[in-house]
C-alpha cells in the first residue's frame, strides 16, 4: 500500500483544479499578487464529486497586498488543505511579485513563491478485508518536500496573459521505504474584456486556460462570463475530457466578492457523482499610501498648470466670444444705419426732356387731319 501511494503521487496530477480561479489567479500564479492596488484575502472550498466516496474535498486560504511605500511590490502567501481518500496533503508557500510598468494601460509582473508540501496518509481510516491488521489500525505516514512556483502575468483593463509553473524544483517525496516527486505543473491562461458599446455596463469576457503535468495530457478549460456594472456576473465553462460548469457570482460594497460554480461531471463518474461544487468568498482593502513630499510637491505643481491651461483656454473662448458678439453687434447696427438712411432720403422730383416735349409737338403739328 505504501508502494501504492508514493506512485500514485509520482504519477497523477498533484494540484488542485479549481473552476473559479479566473476570481483568484494567485491560486496558479504568485506573479498575480498585487495587480489590484490594496490587500486581498481569499477563502474557498471545493467540493468535488458529490456523493464518491473518498472524494476530494479541498479548503484553501491566501492573502496578498502591495507594500505601501513601493507600491510596484507585493507580498502575499497561501494555505490549501486537501484530502482525497486516506490522503492528506498540505501546502503552503509565501510569494513575492514586482510590477512593472510600461505605460498608462499595460504592465508585468514577475513573482516567485517559496514553501513545502506536507503529506499524510491515515491508513487507520482505511476498511482493511483483514480486520485484525494492527498495522493499519494505527499507523500514519507522514512525507515533506520542499516546493517553488513562479510566474509572470501580463495586463491591461481589458486583457490578461499569464504563464506559471508549479512545483518546479521536482523536490523528492521522502517516504519511510520509498520515493516520489513533485511533479512539474505548467499553466497558461488568457482573457479579453470586451465592452459591448463605449458607454454599456455590460462586458464579455472569453477566457482560456491550459495546464500541463507529464505524464499526464494537456488539458484545456474555456470560459465565458457576462459582467454587468462590475457588480453581477453569470458564466459557464467547459474542460475537456472532465465537466462542464455554471458560475455566477456578485461584488458587493466594491470589497466583497462571493461566487458559487457547480461541475457536472462528463465522464463515466457521472454515474456515482452529481457534480462537484465550488464556494469563494474575497474581501479587498483598497490601498491607501501616504504620499512623499515629493509627490505631493510634483502633484501641485500638475495642478499649478493644470489651472493656468483651463485659465488660458478660458480667457481665449471668452476673447473669441466676445469678438463674436462685436462683429454681430458691428453688422446690426450697420444695417441699422442703411435702413435709416433709406428712409431719410427724398424722393427726386421726375424732369421731362425739354427735346422729346418739342418732337411731340412737332409730329402733332405735321399729322394730317381725317375727313
Amino acid at each position: 500500500m505504501i508502494l501504492l501511494c508514493g506512485t500514485h503521487l509520482m504519477r497523477s496530477q498533484q494540484q488542485t483544479v479549481y473552476t473559479s480561479y479566473l476570481l483568484n489567479p494567485y491560486l496558479y500564479n504568485p506573479a498575480y499578487a498585487g495587480v489590484v492596488q490594496g490587500t486581498q484575502f481569499t477563502l474557498g472550498h471545493r467540493n468535488q464529486w458529490v456523493g464518491f466516496d473518498g472524494a476530494p474535498k479541498v479548503s484553501m486560504l491566501s492573502g496578498w497586498g502591495n507594500f505601501k511605500k513601493k507600491p510596484q511590490m507585493a507580498a502575499g502567501g497561501m494555505v490549501i488543505s486537501d484530502r482525497s481518500g486516506l490522503i492528506q496533503r498540505t501546502a503552503f508557500q509565501g510569494s513575492y511579485a514586482y510590477h512593472l510598468k510600461f505605460n498608462k494601460k499595460y504592465a508585468m509582473s514577475f513573482g516567485l513563491a517559496f514553501g513545502g508540501v506536507q503529506y499524510n496518509v491515515k491508513l487507520y481510516d482505511a476498511k482493511p478485508y483483514d480486520q485484525d491488521d494492527n498495522f493499519l489500525s494505527s499507523e500514519v505516514l507522514r512525507a515533506f518536500a520542499f516546493d517553488a512556483n513562479a510566474g509572470v502575468h501580463f495586463y491591461s483593463k481589458e486583457f490578461f496573459l499569464g504563464l506559471s509553473n508549479q512545483q518546479m524544483l521536482n523536490s523528492k517525496i521522502r517516504w519511510s521505504n520509498t520515493n516520489g516527486r513533485l511533479s512539474p505543473h505548467y499553466y497558461a491562461y488568457t482573457g479579453y474584456n470586451f465592452r459591448i458599446s463605449k458607454d454599456s455596463d455590460w462586458v464579455v469576457q472569453p477566457s482560456v486556460l491550459v495546464r500541463m503535468s507529464a505524464p499526464v495530457p494537456h488539458q484545456f478549460e474555456y470560459h465565458l462570463r457576462v459582467i454587468y456594472n462590475e457588480m453581477i456576473w453569470i458564466g459557464g465553462s467547459f474542460r475537456e475530457k472532465s465537466s462542464a460548469s455554471v458560475l455566477f457570482g456578485c461584488n458587493l460594497f466594491k470589497a466583497l466578492s462571493l461566487s458559487y460554480a457547480y461541475d457536472f461531471t462528463t465522464t463515466d463518474l457521472s454515474n456515482y457523482s452529481s457534480g462537484s461544487q465550488e464556494i469563494c468568498v474575497s474581501y479587498l482593502f483598497p490601498f491607501k499610501r501616504k504620499k512623499s513630499a515629493a509627490e505631493m510637491a510634483k502633484e501641485a505643481d500638475e495642478t499649478e498648470l493644470n489651472t493656468i491651461d483651463n485659465s488660458i483656454k478660458t480667457n481665449l473662448k471668452n476673447k473669441k466670444k466676445t469678438e463674436k458678439e462685436a462683429k454681430k453687434k458691428a453688422e446690426e447696427e450697420a444695417k441699422k444705419k442703411e435702413e435709416a438712411e433709406k428712409e431719410k432720403k427724398p424722393e427726386e422730383p421726375k424732369v421731362e426732356n425739354p427735346e422729346s416735349k418739342d418732337q411731340e409737338n412737332k409730329e402733332g403739328e405735321e399729322k394730317p387731319e381725317r375727313e
